[in-house]
């Protein structure tokens, strides 16, 4: 532990501590991450995620014709990922592009409601945060 430690003290003030690995705190980097996209894209709404364990906040939100989730996790971390859209009878099936080993997707009914699927039939409604 010691060694750890040692280790830890060495490393630049701006690389210390897990929200700062880049740099950035979590924080920080979110508010450049929206930044980026601000003006840019057709916001859809925002959910949270509140499943045991979570408190996980999704963005949906259109950008040049294409579906793209932002996903902020409870310990800072961000993901954007671009997503496939198929309109089906029960809403907009919204899936990853790149894929998804569970075989989850999120079912968008109208402008409020977002449900996480998945293919063993388990879905749960997302809380509706803003639009």
């Amino acid at each position: 532990m010691g060694l750890l430690l040692d280790i830890q003290n060495k490393v630049p003030l701006q690389l210390q501590g897990l929200s700062k690995l880049s740099g950035l705190s979590a924080l920080e980097k979110r508010r450049r991450l929206q930044q980026v996209h601000h003006g840019e894209h057709q916001f859809i709404g925002c959910w949270r995620d509140q499943r045991q364990h979570l408190n996980d906040e999704i963005q949906l939100f259109r950008d040049n014709g294409k579906w793209f989730m932002a996903t902020w996790f409870s310990d800072g971390c961000h993901s954007l990922d671009e997503m496939t859209a198929t309109e089906t009878a029960e809403g907009l099936r919204l899936e990853e592009t790149e894929g998804n080993l569970f075989g989850d997707y999120l079912l968008l009914q109208g402008s409020d409601l977002l449900v996480f699927c998945s293919d063993n039939g388990s879905r749960y409604q997302a809380e509706k945060l803003s639009a």
